[in-house]
């Protein structure tokens, strides 16, 4: 059985952008095509506008969100190898002994 591939590489990288483009493109395209309506219909010009234009931006805004909230999900960040586990567990306990000498007032 071969290791899972990682996250990432060209077609994954254009497909994440895609997403994030269209989740982003097409709420505020359809608050500003509504909000020119209403200011058509309400004569409230430019306030259906603003308002539903900045409705689209939180919606889209809350789309990107839920986009890398599924990714980091599918993806978690973790350690590939036994190898890099040990690497970085000797990091850190170097990191932990500077900080441990520091706080005594040793010189390295």
């Amino acid at each position: 059985m071969a290791a899972p591939r990682p996250p990432g590489g060209a077609r994954s990288n254009a497909a994440i952008l895609g997403q994030v483009g269209i989740t982003v493109a097409v709420p505020i395209a359809i608050g500003a095509w509504l909000g020119l309506k209403v200011d058509e219909a309400a004569g409230t010009s430019p306030w259906g506008l603003l308002s539903l234009v900045f409705l689209g931006m939180a919606v889209a805004g809350l789309g990107v969100w839920v986009l890398i909230r599924r990714f980091t999900e599918e993806n978690p960040i973790r350690p590939s190898t036994e190898r890099a586990r040990a690497a970085g567990r000797r990091w850190e306990g170097e990191i932990a002994e500077r900080e441990r000498k520091r706080d005594e007032g040793e010189v390295e």
